[in-house]
This record gives structure tokens, C-alpha cells and sequence, in this order.
């Protein structure tokens, strides 16, 4: 077979993670396969608007047919168009993507020229359509005849050159364009809006071209990358100003930012910087480290965290840095520690107080990442994996089933969320699949959403919607949860996806009691319970007081007592609704475990409040301006909550009321203070950006049951929080010291008494918040928690 590697060449040339990636396939493909492979570049330069335009077009026009299989990993390579399309994604272009948010593109209120508006109509009508895009270039060739090269609408980055990326993308990548999607690492493969909705992503890690690892002495600490700031090694030489050891940390690389950082370091003899290093030279620096540093921001794959596996040296990296997390293990292969200068100083200090341990974490990580070798990534990629030559007994996994009447990925709602990452988390473990319901427009799914995590999404069939719908516009609210036990026999697809799964399952977790009946109609496994809230409270507030509602209501009582019967284990959220479930069914306690709500430490930015004044000065807003948000789902609570919002609006007319969320579609046609707004539902960048930027997070919820997921990923944020007492419930938190805790009817109060709060007096309370939540409620604490006592209980 013949096989075109087809990469962009950037302007000016610089070689980085995405050369050794190509360079290492292609050598691979030549000499360890029967094929023949050819790496193919064309000058990308990506400056201004007009360069990524015709970056994207030259790509469109490459003929490649006469080769057997064409190879893309970025963009805009993977706009060629071949009947045998591998893509093997690195990253699409981030600054459009997922970080485009951050670097304070507003061009929101351009006005743009009638041609801009064909072409943004063009792109609307023709999304993945290859045969639009000779239309599509002539028309961006006519703009660019009659619009300045200056026009605000063609800035770069901007709103414009992101909707032609964005088009562009989706003809290139498209299902029909596209044989087999894979990804370098699951950081990239669970990126929003990287590949098609539905689409199934492999995720293969390649190695390093580097060779001849080896493990010698632990002299000094070592890092080496690129120096920008993506890459943050501002935080590694703040930090070893901190570092009580005596060590060195060496530095290798250059870049753009070598002198500021050399600047910061001063006369710190700890720090010393080495300039470029050859390969043999790198090598040697890696084995003779105590530890390995990296520290970027939302890494794609990071090959120095393989490199310092390989050479069997522990990795000390940050919650936020993304594709390092993935081989990082805390106290196993190293540590992942907030990106604060402290906190990574601290841990230096063990890992040098303790050698031993850490050159044990290094052997940790070296068996790790062993086989990650470019035979094997090749032949995964290929399709052409080779058993192992030796054949090494490996204890099997215990499989876990979980029946949900929700589809999970990507997590918006708290459900989705607490799913989501108590089950990614748990799958260090276990195999886990998620069996779970979603719309009868949606498309079927089967997807491994994390490392050993699986969703399969089942659509309701049409008659199953339709009889949902009719109850529904009976009571007025939505009930697809409550009627599932009598509707779910209308959807033999889930029944049978249900049955396949369970029957190579050892447990099997009702995610709500729902679907228990579907369970015990396709298997007799042991059953537990996930009682994410004590539903027949729940409900009750949200069922109509008619005979409908009635009806339904007995049904939740009903299905929910047999859940807690059946159930050889329930797992709660809090020890409120384990006395609840006892006081309503008078359920064994013995058999309650309490399994709290979390927060992805990881992936939440903490943003200082001296920062969040910077944040708005940079996106041009006053910083002066006070914002009070709020997030929900659309929940029976949060509905109840916005309406409190509205009320308190209006006693504070110079503050700004933010609502994000699915709770704000229940308000769409309702009158509403001027001084609210609203957002939906939002990405995951957008809801960052808009964390860090409010002065002030709410939770003026007056009912319900379980924990508020909000209030976990407000306090890891940095935000200030004021919650009513029912908000902070199954928190553990200690009102003055975490939050503000006031009833509903003092929250006007609460707000104006912070907006004037001395600024030190609220930092210290958010940092003892954040720190709070980092302790007792990361998704990867208590998972391990949950794992602990199921093997104490003899499950695993």
C-alpha cells in the first residue's frame, strides 16, 4: 500500500511536536511495515485572514489519487479530498477553537459588508458539502477584491476567519470524507466540536523519536520546551523561588519569551537555563533528573511527559495542563498539583525529600508507557495490530453496566456531569459502559468517551416520543424520566443494547431508579443504586396537583422503593438523603454509601480576584462593573431560583445579572429585570471565560435534594459565592470561612454588603474554598474513595 503522510509546513519553519509525530510515522511505515510512505508539506503560513484562506485552499485543490491511503493529523491538511482518508488528529487550529475565547476577540458588533453576509449565508446553507467549495473560494476571491485588507471584518483572529475555519473543517473532516477517525491523545479526542457529532474516535498515543532512554542519578530537576507562554515556565521559576531544597532546576529551549523569563529568575543560582539541546545531549539530561517539570496550559499530548516516562523519572505537571494528566497518577508516576507556584514548590520539596519514592515512580511510569512504540502505533493505526510476541497473564477487569435515561457526553447538566466523571474516574478499575437514552432525532452512538469508558446512545423510537409528548403536554413539565419504567418496552433498541451490555457485566448501576424495570427484564446481576436525589421529594415539587400528576407521582414512589429494595448497594450524595430514603422506605443503612458530588478539579481555572479585574480590562470591559451569576439546568430548584433573581434585580438596579444554562429556555418568552441576562447553554470555553469574569456566583436555591454540583465548581473557580442554607446542603461548608450563607430574603442585602467587602477579607475566603473543594470533593478522591470501600466490601 502507498501511503501519503500529508502536513502542513509552517511560515517561518520551526520543528515541534507535530514534525517528530510525521518524521516518526513515515520512518516507521518505510521499515517496520510492507508499505511505502511519502511525507507531502506545503507552505501553511497562518499570519493574517487572506494567508489561512488560501492555506486551506491549496490543500482543497492536491490531487493525491494515485496513492493508496492519505495520512492527515492536522490542519489544513485534512482538506484533501481521498477515498481512503485516515485522519490521526493533533489539534485543530486552537486559537479558532477552544482557546479563542481566551485571547479577547470580541468582534461581536462589526458592521459587516453585504458580502460577508452572502458568504456567512453561504456557509449556513452548504455545512459539510465538498461540492460548495469551488462557489465558496470564488466568492471569498470576489471579497477579496472589493473589502480592505484593513476591514475589522477580516481581523485576525476573528468572528469571520472562525466561521470559514469552522466551515472549512466541517467539509474536511466530515463523515462522509473521513474513513476512521483517530486522536493522539483523549484530551484531543473530548475537545468540543473537534469531530462530528457521533463519530467514533480512537485514541492512539505515539512515542518520541528520541532514542536510548536510560535511568541514571536524581542530581537536579529538568524541564525542556518551547519558551512562550503557552507552556508556562514563568510558573516553574515563580514556584523555584519557593523551593527550600537545594536544587536545580535546568531549563532546556528557546523562544520568544527566554529573556522575560530570564528576567524573573534574577540571580537565582537554582535556575539555570541551557539554550537548545541536541538529542544525545536531551537524553542524557532527562536520565541523570530527579524529577521531569512540565507545566503547559491544556497540552494536546505533551511528548515530554513520555520522554520522562522512558526514562523512568517522575512528572510533576498541573490540573490544567490536559494531555499529561493522562499518564500522570498521583503518587504513582508523579503528580499533578494546582497550577499555583506553592503548590508546585511544595511538592518539589517531597518529591526531594523522599528519592527513593520518587525514582519508584519513575519505574511506574517507564511500565506505563512501555509499549507506547511506533510499531504499534502504526499498526493501530492501520488496522494491522500484531499479538504480543510473549503472552502475559493479565487479571481481568470486573465490567459495570450503567442504564441512564440521558445521554451523557458532553456533560452540560449536573446528571451529566456527576456521570460523566464519577464513571471516567472509576474506570482506572473497571470497563464501563453507559448505556443510555437520547432523542429520537439523534443519531445512534457508540464511543469510548474516556480511557476504558463507553457510551452507547440509543434513540427513542418514534411512538416512544410521541406518547412521552402526550403525557408531557398533560402536566406541563418535562417527565421523560418519570414515565420511562412504563415506555421504555417502546424502544426495543435500548432493550437489546441493555441486554448485550449486562450480560457481560458483573454490576449494574441504575443511574436513577427509572430504569430498574428494564434491568431486571434483561439480566440478574447484582443491581446498585446511583440515587443521585431523593426523588420522590424531587418530584413532588414539580408534579402538578391533578390526576395525572398524582398518578405519575405514585409511580416515582413506587419504582423508587423497588430501586432501593432490589439494590444490593445505594450510593447517595449526601447523608441528608440517605436519612430520607430510611425515614421514606426504610432502607438498611448498612447498605447506603455516600458518594458525594465533585468537581474536575483539572479542568476548572481558578482565577484570583485581582485577576478577574485584569480579565475584564483585557476583553475591554469597565472594571468597575459588578456581575452576579448564576447557573443552572432546567430543574424544578434552579426555576424557583431565577425567579428570586428577578426579584432581587430589581432591588439592585446597578448590578448585572448573568443566568447560563438550560434554565434560561424556560424563560425565553418571559418578561424580565433590564439588568438580566441571558446565555443558554454554552461551551465549555465560554463558561470558563464567563467563571472567570463574575464578581459574585448565586445559589439562591429554596428546595431540593442531593448536593448542588454549582456551588463545587463555583468554589474552584475563585468566585465569591453567597448560597441560601439549602444550597450549601451536603457540603460540609462552614458559612463566613467558604461562602456567604443567608436566607432568600437577605440576598439584595448579601450582594451590596459584598460589592463593598474589603478585597482581602473575600480572598481569603474563595482560596479557602477552592482548597476546601481540592481536599474533600475532586472527582479523583472520591472515586479512589468509592474503589477503597467497594474493595473493602470484597466487589473487586
Amino acid at each position: 500500500m502507498k501511503i501519503a503522510i500529508i502536513a502542513p509546513s509552517s511560515v517561518p519553519f520551526t520543528i515541534g511536536g507535530a514534525e517528530n509525530l510525521w518524521w516518526g510515522l513515515l520512518t516507521s511505515i518505510n521499515q517496520d511495515t510492507p508499505h511505502q510512505a511519502e511525507l507531502i508539506k506545503l507552505p501553511s503560513p497562518e499570519r493574517n485572514f487572506w494567508e489561512i484562506v488560501e492555506s486551506y485552499q491549496h490543500f482543497c485543490q492536491l490531487d493525491l489519487t494515485y496513492f493508496d491511503l492519505v495520512l492527515s493529523t492536522k490542519y489544513p491538511a485534512w482538506m484533501v479530498n481521498h477515498p481512503n482518508h485516515l485522519c490521526y488528529m493533533q489539534h485543530r487550529l486552537r486559537g479558532l477553537y477552544d482557546t479563542y475565547s481566551l485571547g479577547g476577540c470580541t468582534d461581536l458588533n462589526v458592521q459587516y459588508p453585504q458580502e460577508v453576509i452572502a458568504i456567512q449565508q453561504f456557509m449556513s446553507v452548504n455545512q459539510g458539502r465538498r461540492s460548495s467549495l469551488n462557489d465558496f473560494f470564488l466568492k471569498l476571491a470576489a471579497l477579496r477584491a472589493k473589502v480592505d485588507s484593513t476591514s475589522e471584518s477580516l481581523t485576525f483572529p476573528g468572528l469571520l476567519i472562525r466561521e470559514i475555519v469552522h466551515f472549512l473543517d466541517g467539509v474536511g473532516l466530515a463523515k462522509t470524507a473521513i474513513k476512521k477517525y483517530t486522536a493522539i491523545s483523549y484530551t484531543v479526542a473530548n475537545r468540543n466540536t473537534y469531530f462530528p457529532v457521533g463519530s467514533s474516535v480512537e485514541v492512539i498515543y505515539h512515542p518520541s523519536n528520541l532514542r536510548d532512554f536510560r535511568r541514571g542519578s536524581s542530581d537536579y530537576l529538568f524541564t525542556v520546551c518551547r519558551l512562550d507562554n503557552a507552556k508556562r515556565v514563568a510558573l516553574l521559576i515563580q514556584a523555584m523561588h519557593s523551593v527550600k531544597t537545594n536544587i536545580e532546576l535546568r531549563i532546556a529551549g528557546t523562544g520568544p519569551a527566554a529573556e522575560s523569563l530570564q528576567k524573573m529568575a534574577g540571580d537565582n543560582q537554582k535556575i539555570v537555563f541551557l539554550g537548545f539541546v541536541n538529542d544525545q545531549q536531551l537524553t542524557e539530561l532527562y536520565a541523570d533528573a530527579l524529577a521531569v517539570l512540565y507545566v503547559p496550559y491544556n497540552e494536546d499530548y505533551g511528548l515530554v511527559t513520555i520522554e520522562a516516562m522512558m526514562s523512568a523519572k517522575p512528572l510533576l505537571t498541573t490540573t490544567d495542563a490536559g494531555g499529561p494528566n493522562e499518564f500522570v497518577r498521583n503518587g504513582e508516576t508523579g503528580y499533578s498539583v494546582p497550577p499555583d507556584p506553592e503548590a508546585i514548590a511544595q511538592r518539589i520539596d517531597y518529591l526531594c525529600e523522599h528519592v527513593q519514592e520518587a525514582r519508584q515512580m519513575g519505574l511506574n511510569g517507564r511500565k506505563l508507557v512501555q509499549d507506547i512504540t511506533w510499531e504499534n502505533t502504526v499498526a493501530k493505526l492501520l488496522g494491522e495490530t500484531k499479538p504480543p510476541i510473549v503472552s502475559t497473564p493479565v487479571k481481568k477487569r470486573k465490567r459495570i453496566t450503567v442504564a441512564l435515561t440521558f445521554p451523557v457526553f458532553p456533560p452540560r447538566g449536573g446528571g451529566q456531569v456527576r456521570a460523566f466523571h464519577l464513571y471516567r474516574h472509576l474506570a482506572r478499575w473497571f470497563d464501563i459502559e453507559l448505556v443510555c437514552f437520547t432523542n429520537a432525532n439523534d443519531a445512534p452512538l457508540r464511543a469510548e468517551i474516556a480511557p476504558g469508558l463507553t457510551e452507547i446512545r440509543i434513540p427513542k423510537s418514534a411512538q416512544h416520543q410521541r406518547e412521552e409528548l402526550a403525557i408531557e403536554q398533560q402536566v406541563g413539565v418535562p417527565i421523560t424520566d418519570i414515565v420511562m419504567p412504563q415506555l421504555y418496552p417502546l424502544t426495543p433498541a435500548y432493550v437489546e443494547a441493555l441486554r448485550a451490555s449486562t450480560a457481560m457485566s458483573d454490576f449494574i448501576v441504575a443511574c436513577h431508579p427509572y430504569l430498574l424495570p428494564a434491568i431486571q427484564a434483561v439480566s440478574n446481576q447484582p443491581i446498585w443504586y446511583e440515587a443521585q436525589d431523593v426523588e420522590v421529594a424531587l418530584k413532588q415539587r414539580v408534579l402538578p396537583d391533578n390526576p395525572t400528576g398524582h398518578k405519575l407521582l405514585d409511580a416515582t414512589r413506587q419504582v423508587e422503593q423497588e430501586c432501593c429494595q432490589a439494590s444490593t448497594l445505594i450510593w447517595v450524595c449526601c447523608q441528608e438523603d440517605a436519612q430520607r430514603l430510611n425515614q421514606i422506605y426504610g432502607v438498611d443503612s448498612s447498605k447506603i454509601l455516600e458518594v458525594p458530588n465533585g468537581v474536575d478539579i483539572e479542568t476548572v481555572n481558578y482565577v484570583s480576584l485581582e485577576d478577574r479585574h485584569s480579565w475584564k480590562s483585557k476583553l475591554g470591559l469597565n472594571a468597575s462593573s459588578f456581575t452576579a451569576l448564576f447557573m443552572g439546568s432546567w430543574h424544578s430548584p434552579n426555576l424557583a431560583a431565577v425567579g428570586s433573581i428577578f426579584q432581587i434585580a430589581e432591588q439592585l438596579p446597578q448590578v448585572n445579572f448573568l443566568i447560563i444554562g438550560s434554565v434560561g429556555l424556560a424563560f425565553k418568552h418571559e418578561k424580565r429585570p433590564a439588568n438580566v441576562g441571558f446565555m443558554d447553554v454554552v461551551d465549555d470555553e465560554t463558561k470558563a471565560v464567563t467563571l472567570s469574569l463574575a464578581d459574585v456566583a448565586l445559589n439562591p436555591v429554596t428546595f431540593g435534594s442531593g448536593t448542588n454540583l454549582k456551588m463545587l465548581e463555583y468554589f474552584a473557580s475563585g468566585i465569591p459565592v453567597i448560597s441560601t442554607p439549602i444550597g450549601v446542603r451536603g457540603l460540609g461548608v462552614e458559612a463566613g470561612k467558604h461562602c456567604i450563607v443567608v436566607d432568600i430574603e437577605d440576598f439584595a442585602e448579601a450582594i451590596a454588603a459584598l460589592k463593598a467587602e474589603d478585597l482581602t477579607k473575600k480572598e481569603r475566603r474563595v482560596k479557602n474554598a477552592r482548597q476546601y473543594v481540592q481536599e474533600k470533593f475532586d472527582w479523583q478522591a472520591i472515586s479512589q474513595r468509592l474503589f477503597n470501600r467497594l474493595t473493602q466490601l470484597n466487589l473487586v
